[in-house]
This record gives C-alpha cells, structure tokens and sequence, in this order.
C-alpha cells in the first residue's frame, strides 16, 4: 500500500470579520496517498476551496486563520512553518491548480517567463537547463509545439490550452501532492473529457498524490479512487467511490447523487435539495443538514451526530446510522 503524503487531523479555518467569526471549516480530517486522488464534493460556500487554500497556506491575511489541527505533508506540519519555510514547500511538494486559468496567468509574461519562475526558485537548475525543463513540464501536460508555445502569452491561447498551461506551471517541480481546485468548471465537455484523462495519465507517470476539488459527481466518478462529502463546513461522510455510488448512507450524499441528470430517468423535473445551505456565522443546532433533511428525527435538531466507522474505508455522520 503506498504511503500516505497528505494527513489533514481536525483542521478549523476561521474568517474574523466585523460581523463575527465564519467558520468555514470545523474540524475535518482526512488523509491522501500516493498515487490516489481523493475527491471533495460539496455545494458552493460548503467550505471545499478554504480547505485547500489552508494546506496551502494562502488564506486571506489576517481575516483567515487556521485555529486548530495538523496538516501533514510527508510528516511534516505545515501549520507550524514559518512563511519562509512554507514558500520552500509551496510550488516544490505542494502546488495548486486554480479554476479560472486567466486569475492565474499574468497577461504580461510570456508562458515560458512563467513557469520558469518556480523552475528557477526551487530546481538550482544552471542557466541553459531552465528552458528544456519548461519544455518537458509543457509536455507533460501534452502541450502541442511547446518550443512555440512558451514564447507566447496567455491570450494567445484557448482556454483549454490556458488550464493546461497552469497545470504545467503546477507540475513543473514535479510535487508530491497536487490541489486541483474545480479545474473543469470553465470547460466544455469534450474538452473536460481531454483534461480528465491528461490528469490520470499524469498520475501515472509522476504517482502524485491528488486533491480534486468538485460539486460534480460525474468528474468525482471518473477520478477518484475515495471521496468525502462536506457541508457547511464539515466532511459527512467518507469512503471509496464505488461505495458512496452503490450504497450512500448520509441523506445529504444520496440527495447530491440524486441531483445529477441521467439519460435512464424518466422523471418530468429534476431532483433538488429543498432550501439553503446554513450561514456560516448562524449555525443550526445539531446536525447541519437537518433544517433541509427529510429523514431527520429530534435528536438531530438537537445533538450533533458523532462521526461512525462503518469499516476501516468508510465513515458518516448522522444520527440514521447510529
């Protein structure tokens, strides 16, 4: 079995503004291995991006906080490094692929400029070494002509091409864990399809460890080999794939797959989960999803439910299960 890259041990993000804190995140643990990539699925505002920008350690200053847990890379808690010691890891052992590849480019600088930046920061490469290492990362992500290509700039590119290019800069220190923040969002299907698959192939050669941020089952599906569901800051329930697609045992995952549109429904409307997430600074008593849950009893109005091992792969939070 591989080893485990990334262990994220009850970690709690907090926003403090004028109005109160915001806890975007409160307490969720999960770990990555090598090779595997483990999916976070969840609706908007659930809480997914804050929790990669906490490993990352880009959370907005100073509002954002990590108020509590462990974030291990490699056995190392990135929560206790310094900013110095953390831009020594970001780029090198940890990089981040953002949704909108046109936030992530600087449309001044050539693509070659670009990703020689982290290149040069973190490989110690001599001088006429820099340009046939971005070329390789341009290739890696399958990059046609990538001599051309990195004397051009971004708008001079699709934007399937763009997100290639950011995953190239992400990949061009080949790091051992890899945030894909709904990198597919901006794609159209075919060219989703293409990505996807550059991704697996990319696993394949490099045995990174993936992140895959998402709010769609279907990417979730084709990528991952585990996944864990959040809501309202919260991961509620954890397991491989197959198992959340075959049997889901939280309310708010079986109402999520149900969600998504499929050719073998005969249904007249889709199925949508009643309501609002909760305001994060305005919490409901009790199981979060409860005010929306339609198999919710007393106790979950109540008390939060305790998180249940259903076996050494799959977990859930709900009060149905206990």
């Amino acid at each position: 079995m591989n080893e485990i890259i990334l262990q994220v041990e009850d970690l709690h993000t907090s926003f403090f503004t004028r109005m109160g804190e915001v806890k975007a995140i409160d307490g969720i643990s999960f770990y990555v291995r090598a090779g595997e990539t483990f999916g976070i699925v969840g609706e908007s505002g659930c809480g997914k991006s804050v929790t990669a920008l906490s490993i990352m350690r880009l959370l907005p200053e100073p509002g954002g906080k990590i108020v509590k847990g462990k974030i291990f890379l490699e056995g190392t808690d990135l929560v206790t490094l310094s900013k110095k010691a953390m831009r020594a890891y970001r780029g090198k052992m940890v990089s981040m692929i953002l949704q909108d590849p046109m936030s992530s480019l600087n449309p001044v600088y050539t693509i070659g400029d670009q990703i020689s930046e982290s290149v040069i920061l973190h490989q110690a490469l001599p001088d006429n070494m820099v340009e046939p290492e971005v070329i390789s990362s341009l290739r890696l992500l399958r990059i046609p002509a990538p001599e051309v290509r990195l004397r051009e700039y971004p708008f001079q590119l699709s934007g399937g091409m763009r997100q290639r290019v950011v995953g190239a800069i992400a990949m061009s220190c080949r790091p051992h864990l890899l945030i894909a923040d709904e990198p597919t969002t901006a794609l159209d299907a075919t060219i989703q399809a293409q990505y996807i698959a550059l991704f697996e192939d990319i696993q394949k050669k490099t045995n990174v460890a993936i992140v895959f941020i998402t709010h769609d089952f279907g990417v979730i599906a084709r990528m991952c080999q585990r996944v864990g569901v959040m809501y309202a800051g919260k991961i509620v329930e954890t397991a491989p794939t197959r198992d959340i697609f075959k049997a889901p045992r939280h309310p708010y995952t079986s109402a999520l797959i149900r969600s998504v549109p499929s050719l073998d429904r005969k249904d007249k409307r889709l199925f949508s989960i009643e309501g609002q997430p909760p305001s994060m600074m305005n919490l409901p008593p009790g199981c979060r999803f409860s005010p929306r849950c339609s198999q919710s009893i007393d106790v979950c109005k109540e008390k939060e439910p305790p998180e249940v091992k259903l076996s050494d792969t799959h977990s859930v939070s709900c009060w149905r299960v206990n």
